[in-house]
């Protein structure tokens, strides 16, 4: 062979290895560059946030016992306090005279039912007005009959024994008229007694006066004595600008409040699409504006009465008791709680970027040793923002696409990063 034919020939198989590289180099590059990562098991939480406050769990109002003025307040808002501290002082003057006037109407209360008490006739006086109504009645009749038999006889003698007869008639009619008469004597003094009896009514009436007067003194008295408005437990006092010396109080409006800053509880505004997943004593974790680390807690309570939220949506609060340590909160710090809504110990997790959906079906993307992609149907339990549980589909130790599964066809080639 010529020189120039085996040049020529060098040639032609120089380009055809550099169209063949080429076209190796070409077909490479249009595969799809996606992320994998391997199916494993791990613990999975799925929780539910929700943004909230720190609220008091441990408050008390102080409340003045009767409506008066304040004389002094001995405290400033925001001050801590013990248990017994001094708040402020009432007006007692006031107050004493409110106790003289009781005592008065104590004392007037027991005369009363003095005089009622000896106006009443005792049981020997009733007993002996019937006696002598029962003597009387016989003397009656006894004059009665003495009278209607001597008439007879008098009536059946002669004339001039009727002469001798008649003073002795007399004597006894007059006798008949006495004995009635004492008769009605002693009935009028029965009934004399029996009303006089009927001041029982009054006896009971001025013993309910008694126990009234008695009652309102104590109660007076009480009042003097919680005249200095004390502390019910150590904490922070808190109370309106308006509280002052002079300011009026009234009785069942607390004047102040002190709360524990040592208990205090989370309220978080629950979304109603979360909210039938929240229980009491499930786990949670609450992140404060103010501080970087997180508190750990739980759920003391749901409330069943709904709120609706700034942007005109449905929610419920929730309490969640947290362990406050040695930092110091305040009420009304806002943040956030992440609640445990279900814990499982060892869950087959994939990527949430791994999950394909079309329609109801799942699926994931595997891919094998060749660097070909497989669609496979999956099941998804639990998920969470990162991860999704796989109950069937996929084992542990697969590949499988996390990052560009949504672009990808069946059996197709790919690049991994």
């Amino acid at each position: 062979m010529k020189r120039k034919t085996i040049v020529a020939a060098g040639v032609a198989a120089a380009v055809v290895l550099a169209l063949g590289g080429g076209l190796a180099y070409s077909a490479s590059s249009n595969r799809a560059l996606v992320g994998v990562t391997s199916v494993g098991n791990q613990p999975l939480s799925v929780t539910v946030s929700a943004s909230g406050k720190l609220v008091p769990a441990h408050r008390l109002g102080v409340y003045p016992p009767t409506s008066g003025t304040l004389a002094t307040v001995d405290v400033r808002s925001g001050d801590a306090v013990k248990d017994g501290d001094v708040l402020a002082r009432m007006d007692t003057a006031p107050l004493k005279l409110a106790v003289a006037q009781a005592k008065a109407t104590y004392a007037a209360a027991l005369a009363q039912s003095e005089t009622v008490n000896n106006s009443v006739p005792s049981g020997t006086e009733r007993s002996a007005a019937n006696d002598a109504l029962s003597a009387a009645r016989s003397k009656a009749d006894t004059a009665a009959k003495n009278y209607a038999d001597y008439l007879d006889d008098y009536n059946a003698a002669p004339p001039d024994q009727q002469a001798t007869m008649l003073p002795t008639l007399r004597t006894l009619k007059s006798a008949r008229t006495s004995a009635n008469a004492a008769v009605k004597t002693a009935k009028a003094a029965i009934t004399r007694l029996s009303r006089a009896a009927q001041v029982g009514k009054a006896r009971s009436a001025a013993s309910q006066s008694i126990s009234a007067a008695a009652q309102a003194l104590k109660q007076a008295e009480q009042n003097l004595a919680r005249a200095s408005l004390k502390a019910p437990f150590d904490g922070t006092v808190t109370f309106a600008d308006s509280v002052e010396a002079g300011a009026g109080v009234n009785k069942g409006v607390a004047v102040f409040t002190v709360v524990d800053p040592k208990r205090m509880e989370f309220e978080a505004a629950v979304n109603e699409t979360d909210i039938a997943s929240v229980f009491v004593d499930q786990p949670a974790t609450v992140t404060l504006d103010a501080f970087t680390e997180g508190f750990t807690g739980k759920v003391t309570q749901v409330q069943a009465a709904p709120q609706l939220t700034s942007t005109g949506g449905v929610a419920f609060a929730v309490r969640v008791a947290i362990t406050i340590g040695s930092a110091r909160l305040f009420q009304g710090m806002s943040g956030s709680a992440d609640i445990v809504v279900q814990a499982i110990p060892e869950a087959l997790v994939v990527p949430i970027e791994s999950v394909v959906t079309k329609g109801t079906t799942k699926s994931v993307f595997v891919l094998d040793a060749g660097g070909v992609v497989h669609s496979r149907p999956v099941t998804i339990g639990a998920a969470t923002d990162t991860v999704a549980q796989v109950l069937s589909g996929l084992s542990s130790g697969e590949q499988v696409v996390t990052t560009g599964a949504s672009s990808l066809s069946d059996g197709q080639q790919v690049r991994t990063k």
